[in-house]
């Protein structure tokens, strides 16, 4: 009887570390844990379901008033503190007449202004468009129309970039000192105290109205506006089965965050997540490799958000005493590559990383939770069982001719992709009433869905990445598909900063694209440029730097190498032409073939020399 106890016992761990049973299986447990917790969620804030309410809910009902909600630059405002201000500043804005459904442009700083102003937004019933600081001009100005905002709300450090005619009002609580705003109305604290907190309710919305609007640059063309939906506010606010199944562990929540608010990964995992938790969000205004333990260590923080590039920066920064001098135990984010993954961990003690996979406008996602060292690199795990039962998202057949997911020729129905086989990942979409959709443009939502993929009848949602699920059952991001590529945590999209580049009038022709660069997260950008007139060459390199800014190109965006070369492939299409150029290398001693070489260095395009590429290829230029 022993003997066979034993023997069934050994058979049951051989089974479940072969098929990772008890791996799937919790997974399962955790998510229908949390799909119960949502419903809750979701029937507590009624006809209301808001961030606002959220808010107000930690403080009313749930008592928590005196906890912590906000560390700003070693300030600290409880719920009850950021309440009062948010309720003055909706008082103001509605006595502006700014109503439920109306736009509204935001153009800030990480600050507890920015999160003021997002909140008395959603109070409002107000759509608060998240416009990305990096934007000028004529990128400016297109975000703000695609919007149609009724007016900009903007911290003081950026109202001289506002160009518009809208009505602006500058806010500054106390995070902005001696910054001159001219003419535009500036509200303080003195002015919100003139407003009283009480006479105003909370306007009734429902989880199919629009929270804000996330910029994203799509796969071509100028900045998209993602409408993000009270229902993803909720579902990104809700509690995770894992935090709240060790609670002493992981409460209270106090999440450190450098990463724009206008940007999806800390809007949701930032704001949203930290306010359905009654947690602490510890803002910075940007980021700062060299002040960033510090920053942790001094609020507290139980917990970062990261995306890979910013890992990558810490690394690369001496050694320090706050390196493992805080209480983080947890790093949350995307892009964390396999060969920092560990050494990231080591070096600053966190010793669990969640890597996500989502895009802001996604309904394909992954997670990898976890402290060992065996999914490093990777964006989820998913075994037999759960590869079985899951019918929300899959991995299925790619073919890079069409660019498109592979149909089989004879049922017109797209493959699931095999273990170890390329393919594009892909989320059902079961109610096009949540689905988060491009504002006004229905033509850029409808080429990211898939219509009887499986069958007649359902749909899906594109994600544009290739990934590739492994035998054992881990997924990892393989590559992006089409003309966008990701660089410092944004997708840039190649088609926009061709046009921006074609707009000059020395320009003939110009392609843009990505390129792998050891030691560098994403793909750098890459342009190849004709010139009209070759002799032109010193005057319209001295000046493309200046050019593509002032015509409202991210910082992020701009082409980290240029190739400056005869011909471009005229006479086949765009994208054959970017394929022939992006085989071509960059090492000057041999790759130039009569090509003319440059590299941005800071603010300006320089030649690239053996010198500069041997920096670049070490990883130790700062691209």
């Amino acid at each position: 009887m022993a003997i066979a106890s034993a023997l069934s016992a050994a058979a049951g761990a051989y089974l479940n570390a072969k098929f990772s049973i008890s791996t799937d299986l919790s997974a399962l447990y955790q998510h229908r844990a949390w799909t119960h917790l949502l419903g809750q969620r979701i029937a507590q804030l009624d006809d209301t379901p808001t961030i606002y309410k959220m808010l107000q809910q930690v403080v009313e009902e749930e008592k928590q008033g005196s906890a912590e909600a906000l560390w700003f630059e070693g300030k600290t405002w409880t719920y009850s503190q950021l309440k009062d201000l948010v309720d003055r500043f909706a008082a103001l804005l509605h006595a502006k007449e700014i109503k439920p459904g109306d736009f509204v442009g935001v153009f800030t700083t990480n600050s507890p202004e920015m999160v003021v102003t997002i909140y008395a937004l959603s109070k409002l019933g107000a759509v608060a468009a998240l416009l990305n600081t990096n934007l000028r001009d004529d990128t400016f100005a297109h975000c703000l129309d695609v919007s149609g905002s009724k007016a900009i709300i903007s911290t003081p450090d950026l109202s001289p970039f506002v160009t518009s005619d809208m009505p602006h009002i500058a806010i500054n609580i106390s995070s902005f000192d001696d910054i001159s705003v001219g003419t535009t109305e500036l509200v303080t604290t003195t002015e919100l105290h003139q407003f009283s907190p009480l006479r105003l309710t909370a306007a009734k919305r429902s989880l199919s109205d629009l929270s804000v609007l996330i910029y994203t640059s799509g796969t071509t063309g100028k900045p998209k506006a993602c409408a993000i939906r009270n229902i993803a506010t909720l579902v990104t606010s809700t509690p995770l089965t894992v935090d709240v199944n060790n609670r002493s562990k992981y409460y209270p929540l106090r999440t450190y965050s450098c990463l724009p608010l206008f940007h999806g990964t800390a809007f949701f995992t930032g704001i949203c997540y930290c306010v359905g938790n009654a947690g602490t969000l510890c803002l910075r205004r940007k980021f700062s490799a060299s002040q960033f333990w510090k920053d942790v260590h001094e609020s507290r923080a139980t917990r970062i958000l990261y995306i890979g590039e910013l890992c990558r920066y810490l690394l690369a920064t001496p050694p320090s005493p706050y390196d493992r001098d805080h209480e983080c135990i947890v790093a949350h984010g995307n892009g964390l590559r396999e060969e920092i993954w560990e050494r990231f961990r080591e070096r600053f003690g966190v010793p669990e990383i969640r890597e996500f996979y989502r895009s802001t406008e996604g309904v394909a996602k992954f997670d990898n939770f976890g402290e060992g060292a065996w999914g490093a690199g990777k964006i989820g795990f998913a075994g037999p069982i759960r590869r079985f039962l899951d019918d929300d998202v899959f991995i299925v057949k790619y073919d890079r001719a069409t660019e498109m997911p592979y149909r089989d020729p004879q049922t017109g129905f797209c493959t699931k992709s095999k273990l170890g086989e390329e393919g594009e990942a892909i989320g059902r979409v079961r109610n096009r009433d949540s689905l988060a959709e491009y504002l006004h443009n229905e033509e850029a939502t409808e080429k990211k869905l898939l219509r009887d993929v499986f069958q007649k009848g359902d749909l899906f949602q594109r994600t544009g990445d290739l990934v590739i699920q492994d035998h054992s059952g881990w997924i990892k991001f393989q590559d992006r598909v089409g003309d966008t590529f990701r660089w410092k945590g944004e997708n840039v999209s190649a088609g926009e900063v061709r046009d921006h580049i074609c707009r000059n009038p020395s320009v003939q022709d110009a392609v843009v694209y990505g390129v792998k660069l050891n030691g560098y997260d994403g793909q750098a950008g890459a342009a190849g440029i004709t010139l009209d007139d070759p002799s032109t060459e010193t005057e319209f390199m001295a000046s493309l730097y200046r050019e593509l800014k002032k015509k409202g190109v991210p910082s992020y965006a701009l082409p980290r190498l240029v190739r400056l070369t005869e011909k471009v492939a005229t006479g086949v299409t765009f994208k054959q032409a970017k394929g022939e150029l992006a085989k071509k290398g960059w090492d000057p001693r041999v790759d130039s073939n009569g090509d003319k070489l440059y590299w941005l260095n800071g603010s300006s395009y320089e030649k690239l020399d053996t010198i500069s590429w041997s920096s670049i290829e070490t990883g130790q230029a700062k691209l």
